[in-house]
C-alpha cells in the first residue's frame, strides 16, 4: 500500500492554444515590455485575459490572474493586425467570446510512438515457472506501428495451432510474409485515408517501434542476441510460449490517429487477446474524449488488461498520459547496464563517455579538433562548436576527431559526412540513455570535456582515439529522465504512474526497413536495437500481466493489475527525489506478481460509481460506459475518499488548513485459504495514519475482508525543498479539421453488415443515421442522393465491441448528430503527432526582358515557408545598394545563422507552440530545402552555369533578380506549418514593408474566418500587398484545391517543354527510355539484369520481391546486378544499392511526368517498355542492360501536372479557382547543403542546386512575375496586379487537360504580356466585402476576416451580379438537367492601356449556352477611365452527364487581348466524386 502527498497543486488540464481575435485597430504600442522584440506581449492583450481568469475565479487577486495570463499568453500580434495566441480552458474561451472587443476564438491547427538482461534483472529468468499449457493459449495485443513477421523473435516453431477462441484473422498482402502460429493476426488501420508515402499499407513495421515492443512482450528465444556484439544474451519476452497479434494504428507521417486507435482496439476485443499493449501517448485529462481511455475501458468489460506507457515528457511534473485508473500506467527505469566507451588522449588521460559506438579503431590514435577550431569562417564559429551541418571546414576535419558541443542530435553525421573519423559529443543531458552513433562516437559530461578541451588547447597537434562501446554494470535501478511524472493530470485522487518496468537501453527485435539511427548516411541495419523510453518499458509490464493471467486465466483485468502493483520491488525517493510520482508501486517483479497474497479488485460498476464521483455525467458518462441508461443519481455513490477499490492511494493536501481523507477498501484472498495479515504503518512527519482493523483473518479461498484508513495532515506538513508547482510538458495532436467519431453505445444489429468478417465494412445503420441528417439539412435532396453521400463519408464503423463510425461530418451535421437520441457523443478526431534556369524562358521573361531598376531594386518580396539558405549564390548582395526605406524588419543574429545583407534584408523564424522539433534548428536557416527553392525561384541573383551534375545546365535566377527578399520561417520538419505560426509570419511580413507574399502552403479550410493563410492575406491586401499561394498536390481529383480565398492568387503547376530521361540498352540491342534524374556514367559496358521476382530470398518472398521491398531480396543474387522493380513504395533505388545492386528500373503507370531523383543508376518506365524488359529477361538465361545517365529532352508543352489540385472551388461555387498555371515540374532552383537530394538512407548526393516538382514550385513563378508588374506599375492595387496576370496570360485548352479551367484557370503565365494588360479589373477592400456579405458572411465570421464588427452587410449596398465581385473570371454552377440556368455579371474595367483606345467584345460560347454583353464595344479617351458592361449566361437543360463547358469574353483593341474565362459546371457533386 502506497499514500503520498503533494503540498501543491496538482496541475490542471492542459489547454489548447488557440488565437485570440480583436480586429483591426492596433495596440498601444507604449504597451509594449520590449521595443521591437518580435516576442513581446501586449499589456492590453494581459488584461484582457487576466480579467477573463479573475472573472473565472473571483476569490483569487488581481496580481496572480496577472501573472497566470502571462504564462498564457504566447505571442500578441500587434504589428498589422491586433490578437493574440494563447493557451485558454474552455472557460475561457466562453467568456472570451461575450466580450465586445473578440470578434473570435478558434484553435490552432497543424496545416503534413511514445530483451536480453532487462528480464534477468527483473527477476524473471530462463529458468522461471511457468504453466505452459495456459501460457500458449495467452494472446497478447499490441497497438503499434506494426511488426516484422520475417522476425526469429516470431518464429512458430514448435507452436500449435492459434488457441480456438481467437476470432481474428490475418490477410494477404504484397509486402507482408504473413502470419504463423506465433504471430496469429496481423491488421493495419488507415481510417482517414490519406497517403502516407513514408509508409506501406499492410501490417509492415517500417519505423522499428513496433516490432521492439512486440518481442519485448512476447518474442521468442533467440540465443546470441546482440547489437554487433554489445548486449550480448538471449532474447526473449516475458511469455515466449505466447501468441501475439498485430494492429498497425501508427504511422510514420500522420503518428496515431484516434479513429485507428479505437479501430485497433475494437478489433483486438472481438478478436480474443488476453492483453492490450499500446505504447501510444493519451494526453487528455477527459476520458470521455481520449481514445485510449475509451478503448480500455471496452475491453475491461470484456475482461481484457490494458497496459500503457506513461509518456516520455520527463522529468517535468503532471507530464504523464494515459491515467485512467482502469489502465496500467508504466513508467521507464534502467537496468544495471550502461554501454560507455573510453577515449584516450594523446597525452596519457582517459575519459570515458556514454552511447553505443561498434567501431573498433583502425589505428592507434587519430588527430582531434575542437569544432569551433575548424569552422569554414570566423562568423561560422559559433555554430561550428555544435558542428552544425555546413559549419564546418572540411579540408580541416577529414580524417580527424571532432569535439562537439550537443545541442541537437545528429553531429556524428554531420563529421562523418565530410570526411570525419568520429565525434566526441560533450552533454549535460541525455546521460542516462545510450545514444546510437552512426561512425565513433561517444557523449561524455562537463567535467570530462573540460579535460579534453584543455588538452586540445595544450598542444599543436592533439591526438585521441575512441574505443568501442563496452558494458558496465551500474548502479540500479533508477527513473529514466525522460519518463513522464505524476501528479495525474485527470483525476487527483490516482496515483500515477503505476508501476515502474526497464526502459532503458533496452535490446530487442528490430525491422530492416530502417537503420539503426535514422540519420542520413548512416548504413548500420540490423535485426535488433537498443532503444530507450516508456515504449519499451510498457511491454515488460504487458508481458508480465500475461506471465500472471498465465497461472490465473479467470483473474480480472483489475485482480491482474493489484497484483502486479502490490508485488512491486519498492523504489525511494533517494532513487528519484519526486518517488512516487516517479515510479508508482515501484519496480515491477514478475515472480512476486504471481503470488499476491490478496488483491484489490474492481469491476465495471466500481468504475462507473468513481467516474460519478468524478463528475462525470449524461453524455460525458455514457461514451465511457457505452450506455445512456446509467444514471449516478440512481446508483450507491462509491465509497471514501476516492470511491474506487484502488490499489494506492492518493491525497492532495491543503497549505493552510487540516487535510482529512477516508480510504474504502476490500481485499480478497487469493493465497494461503487460512491465513492472517497484520498492518505495518509508515507516515510522513506531519501526517497520522491509521487502519482499522489492523489484522485481517480469512478462513478460505477468494474470501473478502475490508477495511478503513484515515489520513489527517497538518497544515504545510510537507518540507519546502518538496513543494512542487510545475506545467505541463506534452505532444499536441495535429486535429484532422473534419473527420469525428460518432459513438452509439454498446449494441449493433449484426444483420445489418454489408459483408460478414470485413473489417472494412460500413454498416448499414450507421449510413441510415447519417442520411438521415443529410436529408434534414437538405429537404430538398434524395433519399438516394444523400444515402450515397452518406457512404462517402463514413470512412469506418465500430461493430464488434461497440457501436460508432468515424465520418467527415459538417458542423451542421455535428449538431443535428448531437441531439438524436442514439447518438452519444460526436467528438473530432486528433493526431497523437509543404505542398530556373529553363522555366522563365519558357513563360517569356529572358534575360534579356525590359527592367525597371530602380523600382524592381525597391521590391521586396516575402516568403513565409520552411526558411532560407543565406549562404547561397541566388542572395549574394554584390551590386546592391542599401535596404529600401520603407524597410521596418529586421534579420536577428543567430547561433547557425550567417545573417542577412543587402539582398537577403530580412529573417525571422516562427515556433510559437514552443514544442521541441529535435530534427530542425531554431533559427531561420532551411533544412527542408523548400524554402531555399522557392525564394531563389522568385528573386534569386543570376548564378551563371548552374547546373544538378551536368543536367539542367544554364543562368538560374529569379523573375526579379534585383528585388530584395525577407524569408518568414513558418513550417517545421516535425510539425509542419501551424496556425498561429503562419498568422505571425503574415503578421511581421506586413509590418515589416513587403510588396508580394509567397506561401506555398496548404489551406484547406473551406471557411475563409477559420483559415489562417485567408484571413493574414486579406490584412495584407488591406495594406496593398498581394498575395500568392499554391493550389496544392492533390491532383487529379477534382475541388482538392488550397488557398482559394478569391484575394489570393492561386497557383497550379504546369510542365515547360523539357523532360529528363535515360536510355536504357539491353542485351538484345533493343532500347527503351524511362523518365528520371540519374546522374550515373555506367563505368561498364552492360551489367547483369535480373527481375525482383526472381531474386527473391524465398519463394515466400516473390510476391513482394517484384516490388523490390527492403528485406524480400536475396543479397548474394542482387549483387552486382541491376534489378527490374515494379512501383509499389518510393526507396527501391536506396533498397537495391544497400544490399550490393548496380541500378534499379521502375516500372509504373504513375507519377510519369515528374523525374524523381534516384541516388543510383536508375530510371521509371511505363507498361509497355516494362513488358519488353520483362520478355527479354525471360528469354535469355543471362540477361544484361546498361542505364545510361540521364539526358535532358524537349517535349510538347506546356501541360498540366498530374499532381496538381484541380477545381471547382470548395469554398465559393462562383468563384474560378486555380488562378492561374505556372511552371512547377522538375524546376532547378537552389537548395539546401543540409538534406540530401533524395532524403533516402544512404544517400550521399548533396548539391547547392535541386530539382523539385510541385505547386509550391509554381507559385513563386507567379509571385515573381506579380514583383515584376509592379515594378511597372508601384501604384496598382493587389487586385489589379491579380487582373493583369490573369487576364494576360497563354490560353490552354481541352485537349491540354480534360478538367480545363479546373486544372490551368484562366492559362499558363505570360509575364511580358502582364506588364501591359490594357484593362484592368480592379476591387479594393469594399469590393471583397460585398463579396462576403453575398456568400453568407455576417457577424464574427465577417468580423474575424474585415478585422471589425462595426460592418453590417444590411447596412451595406449589395455586390452587384451573380457573383457580387468584379473578378476577372466568371463561373455559373448549373441547375442540373431539371431545368435551365442564367446567370447575370455585372463587371466593370479600368483602362490602363493606351489613353484613347476601343475594345470590342469577341465572345466564345460552349453548345446550350447562350452569352451575351451589353454594350459589345468600350470606347475610352482616358488613362484610368472605367468602362462598366453586363454579361448574361443563359444555359439550357444539361444532361447528368455535363461535367465541365467552357466559354470565354475576350476585349481586343489593337494592342491588346484582354481575356476573361467563362465555366459552367454540373451541380451535382456525385459527377465529380467519381474522380477522386
Amino acid at each position: 500500500m502506497l499514500i503520498t502527498g503533494l503540498l501543491a497543486a496538482s496541475g490542471e488540464d492542459q489547454s489548447n492554444l488557440h488565437v485570440v481575435y480583436l480586429g483591426d485597430q492596433l495596440v498601444n504600442k507604449d504597451s509594449l515590455h520590449l521595443e521591437d522584440d518580435d516576442f513581446m506581449i501586449d499589456q492590453s492583450h494581459i488584461q484582457i485575459l487576466a480579467s477573463v481568469k479573475l472573472s473565472l475565479e473571483p476569490l483569487s487577486t488581481y496580481d496572480i490572474a496577472e501573472n497566470e495570463a502571462k504564462e498564457s499568453i504566447l505571442y500578441s500580434y500587434t504589428k498589422s493586425f491586433n490578437a493574440f495566441a494563447a493557451k485558454l480552458s474552455k472557460d475561457e474561451i466562453d467568456k472570451l467570446m461575450e466580450m465586445d472587443q473578440v470578434l473570435s476564438v478558434y484553435p490552432n491547427r497543424y496545416h503534413k510512438l511514445h530483451t536480453t538482461k532487462s528480464w534477468d534483472f527483473i527477476g524473471l529468468p530462463q529458468t522461471a515457472g511457468r504453466n505452459l499449457e495456459v501460457e500458449s493459449n495467452i494472446i497478447v495485443g499490441l497497438l503499434d506501428s506494426g511488426i516484422t513477421p520475417e522476425s526469429e523473435s516470431f518464429k512458430d516453431t514448435g507452436f500449435g495451432p492459434p488457441p480456438t477462441k481467437w476470432k481474428g484473422s490475418c490477410k494477404q498482402y504484397a509486402n507482408f510474409s504473413g502470419c504463423n502460429n506465433k504471430l496469429i493476426g496481423a491488421t493495419y488501420y488507415k481510417v482517414d485515408g490519406r497517403d502516407d508515402r513514408n509508409d506501406i499499407l499492410s501490417p509492415v513495421d517500417v519505423q522499428g517501434h513496433g516490432t521492439h515492443t512486440s518481442s519485448t512482450a512476447v518474442g521468442n528465444h533467440i540465443a546470441n542476441a546482440s547489437l554487433y556484439g554489445l548486449a550480448k544474451g538471449t532474447a526473449r519476452g516475458a511469455v515466449p510460449n505466447a501468441r501475439v497479434a498485430a494492429y498497425k494504428v501508427c504511422w510514420v507521417s500522420s503518428g496515431c490517429s484516434d479513429v485507428d486507435i479505437l479501430a485497433g482496439f475494437n478489433a483486438a476485443i472481438h478478436d480474443g487477446v488476453d492483453v492490450i499493449s499500446i505504447s501510444i501517448g493519451g494526453g487528455k485529462a477527459d476520458y470521455s474524449s481520449d481514445s485510449i481511455a475509451i478503448g480500455s475501458f471496452h475491453a475491461l468489460k470484456e475482461g481484457i488488461i490494458t497496459v500503457a506507457s506513461a509518456g516520455n515528457g520527463g522529468p517535468d511534473l503532471a507530464s504523464l498520459d494515459n491515467h485512467a485508473p482502469w489502465l496500467v500506467t508504466v513508467a521507464a527505469s534502467g537496468i544495471n547496464r550502461q554501454f560507455r566507451s573510453k577515449v584516450d588522449l594523446g597525452d596519457g588521460k582517459t575519459v570515458s563517455g556514454i552511447g553505443v559506438d561498434a567501431f573498433e579503431p583502425k589505428q592507434k590514435l587519430y588527430p582531434l579538433v575542437n569544432g569551433v577550431d575548424v569552422a569554414k569562417n570566423d562568423t561560422e564559429k559559433s555554430s561550428a562548436r555544435f558542428c552544425f551541418a555546413n559549419s564546418l571546414d572540411p579540408t580541416k576535419v577529414k580524417g580527424k576527431l571532432v569535439f562537439c558541443q550537443q545541442l541537437i542530435r545528429g553531429a556524428d553525421s554531420v563529421v562523418k559526412g565530410i570526411g570525419g573519423v568520429g565525434t566526441i559529443v560533450e552533454s549535460e543531458r541525455y546521460l542516462d540513455t545510450a545514444q546510437i552513433f552512426m561512425a565513433p562516437g561517444t557523449m561524455v559530461n562537463h567535467s570530462d570535456s573540460s579535460i579534453i578541451t584543455s588538452y586540445i588547447n595544450s598542444t599543436r597537434e592533439p591526438l585521441a582515439v575512441i574505443y568501442k562501446s563496452q558494458e558496465l554494470e551500474i548502479p540500479a535501478p533508477f527513473i529514466a529522465s525522460f519518463s513522464s511524472r505524476g501528479p495525474n493530470p485527470g483525476s487527483k485522487r490516482i496515483l500515477k504512474p503505476d508501476i515502474a518496468a526497464p526502459g532503458v537501453d533496452i535490446l530487442a527485435s528490430y525491422t530492416p526497413l530502417k537503420s539503426l539511427t535514422g540519420l542520413e548516411g548512416d548504413t548500420q541495419f540490423s535485426k535488433f536495437s537498443i532503444i530507450s523510453g516508456t515504449s519499451m518499458a510498457c511491454p515488460h509490464v504487458a508481458g508480465v500481466a500475461a506471465y500472471v493471467k498465465s497461472f490465473h486465466p479467470s483473474w480480472s483485468p483489475s485482480a491482474i493489475k493489484s497484483a502486479i502493483l502490490t508485488s512491486a520491488t519498492p523504489m525511494n525517493r533517494r532513487m528519484d527525489r519526486l518517488a512516487e510520482f516517479s515510479y508508482g508501486a515501484g519496480q515491477v517483479n514478475p515472480q512476486e506478481a504471481v503470488s499476491p497474497g490478496l488483491i484489490y479488485d474492481a469491476d465495471q460498476m466500481s468504475y462507473i460509481q468513481f467516474l460519478c464521483h468524478e463528475g462525470y455525467t449524461g453524455s460525458s458518462l455514457a461514451v465511457i460506459v457505452g450506455s445512456k441508461s446509467v444514471n449516478c443519481s440512481s446508483l450507491i455513490p462509491g465509497l471514501g475518499h476516492d470511491a474506487l477499490n484502488y490499489p494506492t492511494m492518493h491525497v492532495k493536501l491543503d497549505i493552510n488548513y487540516p487535510t482529512t481523507a477516508t480510504f474504502q477498501r476490500t481485499v480478497t484472498n487469493v493465497g494461503d485459504p487460512v491465513s492472517i495479515y497484520n498492518a505495518t504503518i509508515l507516515a510522513p512527519k506531519g501526517v497520522n495514519i491509521s487502519v482499522k482493523p489492523m489484522s485481517l483473518s480469512f478462513s478460505r479461498s477468494m474470501q473478502k475482508r475490508s477495511f478503513t484508513v484515515v489520513v489527517k495532515a497538518s497544515p504545510k506538513p510537507i518540507p519546502e525543498s518538496i513543494e512542487m508547482l510545475s506545467g505541463f510538458l506534452a505532444a499536441s495532436g495535429e486535429e484532422q479539421s473534419n473527420l469525428y467519431v460518432v459513438y452509439l453505445g454498446d449494441m449493433v444489429n449484426k444483420d445489418s453488415l454489408h459483408l460478414e468478417d470485413d473489417d472494412s465494412m460500413i454498416d448499414q445503420s450507421h449510413i441510415q443515421i447519417l442520411a438521415s441528417v443529410k436529408l434534414s439539412l437538405r429537404p430538398l435532396s434524395t433519399s438516394n442522393v444523400v444515402e450515397n453521400e452518406a457512404k462517402e463519408s463514413i470512412h469506418y464503423s465500430y461493430t464488434k465491441s461497440f457501436n460508432a463510425f468515424a465520418a467527415k461530418l459538417s458542423t451542421d451535421e455535428v449538431e443535428k448528430l448531437m441531439e438524436m437520441d442514439q447518438v452519444l457523443s460526436v467528438y473530432q478526431n486528433r493526431y497523437h503527432k509543404l505542398h530556373t534556369t529553363k522555366s522563365w524562358d519558357f513563360i517569356g521573361l529572358p534575360l534579356t526582358a525590359k527592367r525597371n531598376l530602380k523600382v524592381e531594386s525597391n521590391i521586396i518580396v516575402g516568403l513565409l515557408d520552411t526558411g532560407i539558405t543565406p549562404e547561397s549564390e541566388s542572395f549574394k548582395d554584390t551590386g546592391f545598394s542599401p535596404r529600401p526605406t520603407k524597410w521596418k524588419g529586421s534579420c536577428k543574429h543567430y547561433a547557425n545563422f550567417s545573417g542577412c545583407n543587402n539582398k537577403l534584408i530580412g529573417a525571422r523564424y516562427y515556433k510559437l507552440d514552443r514544442t521541441r522539433d529535435s530534427n530542425d534548428i531554431l533559427s531561420p536557416v532551411d533544412v527542408q530545402g523548400h524554402g531555399t527553392h522557392t525564394s531563389s525561384t522568385a528573386v534569386g541573383d543570376h548564378i551563371a552555369n548552374a547546373s544538378l551534375y551536368g543536367l539542367a545546365k544554364g543562368t538560374a535566377r529569379g523573375a526579379v533578380p534585383n528585388a530584395r527578399v525577407a524569408a518568414y520561417k513558418v513550417c517545421w520538419v516535425g510539425s509542419g506549418c501551424s496556425d498561429v505560426d503562419i498568422l505571425a509570419g503574415f503578421n511581421a511580413a506586413i509590418h515589416d514593408g513587403v510588396d508580394v507574399i509567397s506561401i506555398s502552403i496548404g489551406g484547406a479550410n473551406e471557411n475563409y474566418s477559420s483559415d489562417s493563410i485567408a484571413i493574414g492575406s486579406f490584412h495584407a491586401l488591406k495594406k496593398g500587398i498581394i498575395t500568392v499561394a499554391s493550389a496544392g498536390n492533390d491532383g487529379p481529383s477534382l475541388a482538392s484545391l488550397n488557398n482559394h480565398a478569391p484575394w489570393l492568387v492561386t497557383v497550379a503547376a504546369s510542365g515547360i517543354n523539357r523532360q529528363f530521361r535515360s536510355k536504357v540498352e539491353l542485351g538484345n540491342g533493343k532500347n527503351v527510355s524511362g523518365i528520371g534524374f540519374s546522374a550515373f556514367e555506367p563505368k561498364q559496358k552492360l551489367y547483369p539484369l535480373v527481375n525482383g521476382a526472381d531474386v527473391a530470398k524465398s519463394d515466400g518472398e516473390k510476391e513482394i520481391a517484384r516490388f523490390c521491398i527492403s528485406d524480400s531480396l536475396d543479397p548474394k543474387k542482387v549483387k552486382g546486378k541491376l534489378v527490374y522493380c515494379q512501383l509499389e513504395i518510393w526507396g527501391v533505388d536506396s533498397v537495391v544499392k544497400g544490399i550490393g545492386g548496380v541500378g534499379t528500373i521502375v516500372e509504373s503507370e504513375r507519377y510519369l511526368d515528374t523525374a524523381q531523383i534516384f541516388m543510383a543508376p536508375g530510371t521509371m518506365v511505363n507498361y509497355s517498355d516494362g513488358k519488353i524488359i520483362t520478355s527479354y529477361i525471360n528469354s535469355t538465361r543471362k540477361p544484361l542492360a546498361v542505364i545510361y545517365k540521364s539526358q535532358e529532352l524537349e517535349v510538347p508543352a506546356p501541360f498540366i501536372a498530374s499532381f496538381s489540385s484541380r477545381g471547382p472551388n470548395p469554398g465559393s461555387e462562383r468563384i474560378l479557382k486555380p488562378d492561374i498555371a505556372a511552371p512547377g515540374v522538375s524546376i532547378l532552383a537552389s537548395y539546401t547543403p543540409l538534406k540530401s537530394l533524395t532524403g533516402l538512407e544512404g544517400d550521399t548526393q548533396f548539391s547547392k542546386f535541386s530539382i523539385m516538382s510541385g505547386t509550391s514550385m509554381a507559385c513563386p513563378h507567379v509571385a515573381g512575375v506579380a514583383a515584376y508588374v509592379k515594378s511597372f506599375h508601384p501604384s496598382w492595387s493587389p487586385a489589379a496586379i491579380k487582373s493583369a496576370i490573369l487576364t494576360s496570360a497563354t490560353p490552354m485548352s481541352r485537349r491540354m487537360d480534360r478538367f480545363a479551367e479546373f486544372s490551368y484557370g484562366t492559362g499558363q503565365v505570360n509575364p511580358h504580356k502582364a506588364a501591359s494588360p490594357g484593362l484592368i479589373y480592379e476591387i479594393d477592400q469594399m469590393g471583397y466585402i460585398q463579396f462576403l456579405c453575398h456568400e453568407g458572411y455576417t457577424g464574427s465570421s465577417l468580423g474575424v476576416l474585415v478585422g471589425s464588427k462595426s460592418i453590417n452587410c444590411s447596412s451595406l449596398v449589395p455586390g452587384f451580379g451573380y457573383d457580387a465581385l468584379n473578378y476577372p473570371t466568371m463561373q455559373v454552377k448549373l441547375n442540373g438537367d431539371k431545368q435551365s440556368t442564367t446567370a447575370i455579371f455585372q463587371r466593370t474595367v479600368t483602362n490602363v492601356g493606351a489613353p484613347v483606345s476601343i475594345y470590342n467584345a469577341t465572345i466564345k460560347a460552349p453548345r446550350g449556352v447562350e452569352i451575351s454583353v451589353k454594350p459589345m464595344s468600350l470606347s475610352f479617351s482616358r488613362s484610368m477611365e472605367k468602362q462598366s458592361f453586363t454579361v448574361v449566361v443563359n444555359a439550357n437543360q444539361m444532361p447528368a452527364s455535363t461535367q465541365l463547358l467552357s466559354g470565354s469574353l475576350v476585349w481586343k483593341s489593337p494592342r491588346h487581348v484582354v481575356r476573361s474565362p467563362i465555366v459552367l459546371y454540373q451541380a451535382q457533386e456525385s459527377d465529380f466524386i467519381k474522380h477522386y
